[in-house]
């Protein structure tokens, strides 16, 4: 019995002893783990870290390439800038040194003369046996003698000179009041008046230290003219179909009362709209008109847009409609193609809506709108015959020509002087369009054409891209010399962002 509980007790001892031994390798097998585990812990962390330096390198390194770029960019501005100032100040450099030895030989020759009429007079004093009182008389007699003779030739140059500049003065005198006489047919067909009922309305429009009204020029490419008359504002643009959509925002927001930049874009947009739809609907009565009930849609809006554009002081639709209906009844007479005349009629002069992004003349952009719609070359001929660098093709040529001649050349028909200006406020929008290329979402010239508003893409221009585009277009403006006067660019980035309550 002892002997067993001895046994017993030493398989109890063994088993605790087996039961420590197993514990203690255990531990040092967690241990060797950890370690193992910390150290690739620290490889995987170790590469983590040396891959972001990596990357903040390339990151750095392209930064600088940037930078560098940028930095070369101004100074390649800055040196073109110096090299000019450097030849201003050389070629002011040389006046003076000129002047300077003008300066000297003046004084030489005062010595010189000085000289001579000292040994004049003694020699005067010697021959004439007179004393120096009566030399110095006789010599002041011969010089007033010779300075009147100078003072009458100098009254005669003068004289001619008054007169030239007199006549001068008086050809720039009729001038300018031919200007001013143009302006005031410009102003008649080139601003809307919009009645407002009372001052304090026109108060509301112009806002707070001029907030609202320059909200509404910006939203909408127009000039208001606040001072027209007490109870109207004046809209003023170029470009009738911006000036009709301002109008009737403005109508919009005097009757709704609320006038503050966000319902001015609200309206905005709404008139936009309505105008849209106008444009339309004037389009397809065009083309019905036309016998052309298939016409493409796309094609609808920009033949409405002739409603809103006048060539010469005539409206183009009226002046579209005319032209058919001449063309219509010469074709008639001659047995000619009546469809022919009649889509040619048409799209003659809708490229006089397309000019402001496409620098060609305006029936040649016709012919091309023709040619985009699978028209036949007999009807792009007549499009594009209409003036005289294109020889006409067909008796339906030859017919358009007369008919549009006739339109246009009939008494009151037109007006040179708001073509002409028209005109150039186009070639201003062109050149935007030329420089900016696809960054331009919008190009708008304001202010009688003296301010021209570009308004980019922010994805495509950043801050210092839009600061070169100015002077780039204000650049190319000077060399073109496509506007006479100032014209102040201003090109405009404006990032907007957008979100709506409610969504999950």
């Amino acid at each position: 019995m002892t002997a067993v509980v001895v046994f017993l007790g030493i398989l109890a001892a063994a088993g605790v002893g087996a039961a420590l031994y197993f514990r203690i390798q255990l531990q040092k097998e967690k241990a060797t783990f950890s370690s193992q585990s910390q150290e690739k812990v620290k490889e995987i962390a170790k590469q983590l870290l040396q891959n972001k330096f990596k990357e903040a390198d390339q990151e750095a390194e392209q930064l600088r390439k940037q930078a560098k770029q940028f930095y070369e960019r101004i100074k390649s501005q800055f040196q073109s800038q110096q090299k000019a100032l450097e030849q201003k100040e050389k070629l002011l450099e040389a006046q003076r040194l000129s002047v300077a030895d003008k300066e000297v030989s003046l004084v030489k020759k005062e010595e010189e003369v000085a000289e001579t009429r000292k040994n004049l007079l003694i020699k005067l004093e010697k021959v004439a046996g007179m004393s120096k009182e009566e030399v110095q008389a006789q010599y002041l007699k011969e010089f007033e003698a010779s300075l009147i003779s100078y003072k009458a030739k100098k009254i005669s140059a003068i004289e001619k000179e008054i007169k030239l500049e007199a006549e001068e003065k008086a050809r720039e005198l009729i001038v300018d009041a031919m200007q001013s006489v143009a302006t005031e047919y410009v102003d008649e067909i080139t601003v809307s008046l919009v009645e407002i009922g009372n001052e304090e309305i026109k108060g509301k429009i112009i806002g707070k230290e001029g907030r609202n009204i320059r909200a509404f020029e910006k939203v909408t490419g127009v000039d208001v003219i606040i001072d027209e008359s007490p109870t109207a504002i004046g809209l003023s643009s170029y470009d009738g179909v911006r000036r009709e959509i301002a109008r009737i925002a403005l109508e919009r927001l005097i009757k709704d009362g609320r006038i503050h930049p966000v319902t001015i874009e609200e309206q905005y947009n709404k008139a936009k709209k309505d105008v849209i739809v106008e444009l339309e609907k004037t389009g397809k009565m065009m083309a019905e008109k036309a016998n052309w009930f298939d016409v493409p849609a796309e094609l609808v809006p920009i033949l409405g847009r002739l409603k809103y554009r006048r060539s010469k002081g005539q409206n183009m639709v009226e002046h579209t409609l005319e032209v058919m209906e001449i063309a219509e009844y010469i074709a008639r007479e001659l047995k000619a193609d009546v469809n022919v005349v009649l889509k040619a009629a048409l799209l003659h002069d809708i490229g006089k809506v397309l000019t402001t992004k496409v620098k060609k003349p305006h029936h040649h952009i016709s012919g091309d709108v023709g040619r985009k719609y699978g028209l036949d070359e007999v009807i792009v001929n007549a499009i594009e015959a209409h003036h005289e660098d294109i020889e006409p093709q067909s008796v339906e040529a030859v017919i358009m020509k007369i008919a549009d001649a006739a339109s246009g050349a009939r008494t009151g028909a037109r007006k040179e002087n708001v073509e002409d200006y028209v005109e150039r406020i186009e070639n201003l929008e062109k050149t935007a369009y030329e420089v900016a290329g696809d960054a331009a979402e919008e190009v708008f010239a304001v202010r009688a054409g003296r301010e021209l508003r570009i308004m980019v893409r922010p994805s495509q221009v950043n801050d210092e891209a839009a600061m070169v585009m100015a002077q780039n277009i204000a650049k190319k403006i000077d060399e073109t010399g496509v506007f006479p006067g100032i014209v102040n660019v201003v090109v405009v980035r404006e990032v907007r962002a957008h979100a709506s309550s409610g969504n999950s």
